[in-house]
């Protein structure tokens, strides 16, 4: 009688496969680039949240979310200390609507510290965030293009400075197609990270900074090699 694996067991199963595979998937995707479209189809494994993070661990030797959290929680009270400094001009603008979006949000909501510490980033790198971060109340089709985004569906039409504290579900949007999803903002933030290592793909060109912020100060990923911008630099040594 045919008698099925468990969830837990098919799991456990993906995990030992994409192991003994990584040196030739690595392979693949660093030589080949293929099209995202083409990866998924040969290892769809690769686009389950668990494997993201195990083939981030497997390239980096870093618990991803982990380290993500347990260093944006650090730097939370700091960086929206930072923050509070940087109200003027366009960005200042933006800035001043994040902040007031974060105090009508419980204090005890860990989640919103994390959203608010993160969408400021860009906003005080003088980063425009509006491509790659996108919020939609109905209509995803319209606000779907993109090489690489977060499109966080909500309920208002308007968001304080486009940053989605309350969200139903967040897509991944890479090469123009849904990759993956998530309900959490932050945590969908932490696998599009995790899948630009593991597809080998650029920082998208305007959050170039952010990105980088988040690999050198926060994951900590250049072993004090890469020399940074000096934008990023000073923020960094405001943090330490």
């Amino acid at each position: 009688m045919f008698k099925k694996t468990s969830p837990e067991r098919d799991m456990i199963l993906i995990y030992l496969h994409m192991q003994h595979t990584f040196a030739l998937r690595r392979e693949e995707v660093v030589k080949s680039a293929p099209p995202i479209a083409e990866i998924k189809e040969r290892w769809p494994a690769l686009f389950c949240e668990s494997q993201v993070y195990s083939e981030f661990n497997r390239i980096a030797n870093q618990n991803l979310p982990y380290s993500f959290f347990a260093a944006i929680d650090k730097c939370t009270p700091q960086l929206l200390k930072l923050y509070k400094k940087r109200r003027t001009g366009n960005f200042g603008e933006k800035m001043e609507q994040l902040l007031m979006g974060y105090e009508e949000q419980d204090k005890s909501n860990i989640t919103a510290a994390r959203i608010a510490a993160l969408a400021g980033l860009p906003l005080y790198l003088k980063e425009d965030f509006s491509e790659i971060f996108k919020t939609c109340k109905e209509d995803f089709g319209a606000v779907q293009e993109g090489a690489v985004a977060l499109v966080a569906e909500v309920d208002k039409e308007e968001v304080p400075a486009g940053v989605p504290f309350e969200t139903h579900h967040v897509s991944i949007i890479l090469e123009d197609q849904v990759v993956m999803s998530h309900k959490s903002w932050p945590d969908s933030l932490v696998i599009l990270f995790g899948l630009i290592y593991a597809l080998n793909l650029s920082y998208p060109e305007k959050l170039s900074g952010f990105f980088e912020f988040i690999q050198v100060v926060l994951l900590k990923l250049d072993d004090g090699r890469k020399q940074l911008k000096p934008k990023l630099q000073a923020l960094r040594n405001e943090l330490e």
